[in-house]
């Protein structure tokens, strides 16, 4: 009788054994960047949101780059954010991947510039999100969304251009007052004990 259990247990532990148990996850990585000028930025909290739960916050070092793990079967939201930047925002509707996916990882290169936040200047084109991306059964695979990304990119191109002028008027208007936005900082004495 023992004989006959191993007899039918040893193949069904060698196609266990076959199967790859590792699981499948989502890389989503990239460097943010200054907008106008494309320099690296550092300290960028870079907040992912799973299903409307805050789950993990990482932060930019001095080479601007940054990695995120997610799971297939939740939809996220990955915020860039620095006080002294505008918030923006994609979002990766992961929730429609199969259970067992044709590759064992998909990888997503999300670059994001970012620029100075001003007082009293009209954000709200950025309470969107700025990108967004879903599982496509047809192709198998996690896709942006093109047909979002061109309808919003007119208004957010109306906000950069009046975002450029006002920085414009505003840099004149210091420059006339006898200051400057680019104030340089006094040089300090190093004082070696």
């Amino acid at each position: 009788m023992q004989f006959r259990a191993v007899r039918y247990l040893l193949p069904g532990l060698f196609l266990l054994a076959a199967v790859d148990l590792s699981a499948f996850y989502i890389q989503v990585h990239g460097i943010v960047t200054e907008h106008f000028s494309g320099d690296l930025m550092k300290g960028v909290q870079v907040r992912l949101v799973k299903d409307s739960i805050e789950r993990e916050t990482v932060i930019t070092e001095t080479n601007g780059k940054y990695e995120l793990y997610l799971e297939r079967g939740y939809d996220y939201l990955i915020w860039f954010h620095r006080e002294d930047l505008v918030t923006k925002h994609v979002r990766i509707d992961a929730r429609e991947i199969p259970l067992f996916p044709d590759v064992p990882f998909y990888d997503m290169d999300v670059q994001m510039s970012m620029f100075r936040w001003i007082d009293k200047f009209d954000f709200s084109a950025f309470d969107l999100p700025v990108g967004k991306a879903e599982y496509k059964h047809s192709v198998r695979n996690l896709n942006w969304d093109v047909g979002y990304t061109e309808r919003i990119r007119p208004e957010l191109a109306r906000v950069m251009i009046h975002y450029e002028r006002e920085v414009g008027a505003r840099n004149k208007l210091a420059a006339r007052a006898g200051t400057t936005a680019n104030i340089r900082k006094k040089k300090r004495k190093t004082v070696q004990f």
